[in-house]
């Protein structure tokens, strides 16, 4: 059988998915699958090649639900629409309701834990060796506790207020764990992430396998601990602004931007550097679960977001609305209706024609300078934010300089940042309704028919439910 690094990044993936899932599941087969690591292999002082076998199904599980949370959290924050009408839970469900704990509601949910179930069984195979040194051992530890916080981070956004369980490293035949509060899950998060920056400075200068596609910027322990504090950062401005947890957060997320791959230099190239879903056109391979041809009608923006849009000095609109948008012939399905494409993934050669390959970012720079703006502006320094803002409009907008002041509200300037996020950040993570629940604006966002509804959170799923004899839909109650 070849090792390991016999294949390439992107061949790594697909190699390690089915060892992985398994894994993920616990089942116990009586068929030997040569590729997937065995609960001895990796018990009983597992070898190098088991450990990164593993380590290489984490970065593989990483793409678990891209697709679904780009989708559904742009239709739930109207960023988006699926008019495609194969399903009509995307027009009916989503938008209108009553949400479904059985249906898209409560989707989003296992396939996550069951990546973190991997993580967790890497971590105890990683106590058992001595087939790693110790700084190896060390590096891998914080890339697995970095990449278990990813997961957890965005459970805790899909859930909101209704809270989640986060103590899942127990048997199987164990009783469900207890839920916990949205805060408690943002400091199990942060605090997740501070460990794994310790091991990562005591983790030598490479890590113990292969680094998948997309993290090419991040593949040495040091480097991998800027993308650490980045994770860091968000979270804590999603604390700071979900929970309200004040200066401390604030505080917390300036020192983690500090150490992050944010820059200044080198703009406006460097406002696309960062760690991406690195995706291929090649068979058996990831490929981009959102691009399609312009002709296509399954994806659409929703048509309020072009009167948001704003102009540069000679009239033409945001750079970055123009760059990721083309408008066609209307399409109306179900009293839901729009003439705008997203065509951010497509062909960078023909905009019209879909690009399995194109990456998908989970995190980059231009992120990082507006979760700035947000930081300075909640610690006060408003003349900062407007500096980070300007970054962004003029850089990546060709916008003029924006005409906020330090004498301007809080509220204009959280206006003026929710509208950069959202341009720069258009059907990457469904900022839109992540966004208006974090600043209270749910409200704002449109409603295109009547009894359509905007809601706070997807809900609890029903198999949850139904572990704790709960009645569907639930609200688990949460432990302190």
């Amino acid at each position: 059988m070849p090792t390991t690094s016999s294949f390439g990044p992107r061949r790594l993936l697909s190699f390690a998915a089915l060892s992985a899932a398994l894994l993920a599941a616990g089942c116990d087969f009586d068929i030997l699958n040569q590729n997937a690591p065995t609960d001895d292999e990796l018990t009983s002082n597992p070898s190098r090649l088991v450990l990164s076998r593993t380590a290489t199904g984490i970065f593989s599980n990483n793409y678990t639900n891209v697709g679904g949370d780009i989708q559904f959290y742009t239709i739930y924050g109207r960023e988006g629409y699926n008019l495609l009408g194969n399903d009509p839970r995307e027009t009916g469900e989503m938008i209108s309701g009553p949400q479904d704990p059985g249906g898209r509601a409560g989707d989003l949910w296992l396939a996550k834990y069951q990546a973190i179930r991997t993580i967790n069984t890497y971590i105890q195979a990683l106590s058992s060796t001595t087939n790693l040194t110790a700084a190896e051992n060390a590096a891998a530890l914080g890339f697995a506790q970095t990449m278990k916080a990813f997961m957890f981070l965005r459970l805790t956004v899909r859930s909101g207020a209704l809270g989640l369980p986060i103590d899942v490293d127990q048997p199987i035949d164990a009783p469900p764990a207890p839920f916990v509060s949205q805060q408690r899950a943002y400091e199990y998060v942060v605090a997740l992430l501070d460990s794994a920056k310790t091991n990562l400075q005591a983790g030598g200068s490479t890590f113990p396998f292969p680094i998948a596609p997309g993290f090419q910027s991040f593949n040495t322990p040091n480097l991998f601990l800027q993308f650490n504090r980045a994770l860091k950062a968000r979270a804590e401005v999603f604390r700071a602004t979900f929970v309200a947890c004040g200066a401390p957060c604030w505080t917390s997320a300036q020192t983690a931007l500090g150490e992050s791959f944010l820059t200044t230099a080198g703009l406006p190239g460097n406002l696309s550097l960062g760690a991406y879903w690195g995706y291929s056109a090649s068979a058996g391979e990831p490929a981009n679960p959102i691009t399609e041809n312009l002709t296509a009608v399954r994806y659409y923006v929703h048509p309020s977001l072009a009167a948001l849009v704003q102009n540069q000095a000679g009239g033409a609109p945001d750079a970055r609305w123009s760059a990721k948008i083309r408008t066609v012939a209307v399409r109306d399905l179900n009293g839901v209706s729009s003439t705008i494409k997203p065509v951010m993934f497509n062909s960078t050669a023909d905009p019209s024609v879909a690009d399995l390959g194109a990456d998908i970012a989970m995190f980059k720079n231009e992120e990082l300078l507006l979760l700035r703006a947000e930081v300075n502006l909640g610690l006060g320094n408003k003349a900062a934010a407007i500096a980070d803002i300007d970054l962004v409009r003029v850089n990546s907008g060709g916008l003029a300089a924006t005409t906020l002041t330090p004498a301007s509200t809080d509220d204009e300037f959280i206006t003026e940042i929710l509208y950069n996020r959202l341009m720069s950040l258009l059907w990457e993570q469904g900022v839109r309704w992540i966004d208006a629940r974090r600043y209270g604006r749910l409200a704002s966002l449109p409603i295109d028919r009547v009894g359509d509804n905007v809601f706070p959170s997807m809900l609890v799923p029903a198999g949850e439910c139904d572990a704790r004899a709960l009645p569907t839909p639930c609200t688990p109650p949460l432990t302190p």
